[in-house]
């Protein structure tokens, strides 16, 4: 008798955990998410609308940075949240997500990163594109689930697009990473 009113107590204190688990979303969920806290992560909830992707690997710092950049108006050589270019906004993240100093046009930061393949990347690389076909002239930075966040001309802010969109996957030209440098 008494052994079963401890499993019957043992099932009531189990029963919330189910239920909390229940409640995250499936495509959320990962073996390293056991120690996750959406609370951390400003735009959370926005984030998942976008379709991007966390778990205990994910680098709030940059989540909460490019949070603040959205919606940015497009600005031609901008570097500020009065306005922006992709490279004023990558170079800007850069520097306050990761004390990074990275500079130029699209192409110069193209020039001076360890180039990856499509398929190596993660979160917080560059990606670059060839719109005019000649030259690099677009980048952003690769958040997750194909999805990367940028500063467009044509879109006239700091906004979250697809690799996989048929105009990005058109343009696309190569991603890249900062090397960390060995002493």
């Amino acid at each position: 008798m008494k052994s079963k009113k401890h499993l019957f107590i043992l099932f009531i204190a189990i029963i919330p955990l189910f239920a909390v688990s229940l409640n995250v979303p499936k495509s959320l969920r990962s073996g390293n998410d056991e120690y996750f806290d959406s609370t951390a992560i400003k735009g959370y909830h926005f984030f998942l609308s976008k379709g991007i992707h966390f778990d205990s690997t994910s680098n709030i710092k940059l989540y909460n940075e490019v949070y603040t950049w959205f919606g940015v108006p497009y600005r031609y050589g901008g570097r500020s949240k009065a306005g922006t270019d992709c490279s004023g906004f990558a170079t800007q993240i850069y520097k306050i997500v990761y004390n990074k100093i990275i500079s130029g046009s699209a192409n110069d930061i193209y020039q001076k990163l360890k180039h990856i393949k499509k398929s190596e990347l993660k979160e917080g690389d560059l990606v670059f594109f060839k719109i005019n076909r000649y030259r690099i002239s677009h980048v952003g930075i690769y958040l997750s689930n194909n999805k990367f966040i940028h500063a467009t001309s044509w879109g006239k802010s700091v906004t979250i697009s697809d690799l996989k969109e048929a105009y990005y996957s058109r343009y696309y030209f190569s991603a890249g990473r900062i090397e960390e440098k060995t002493e």
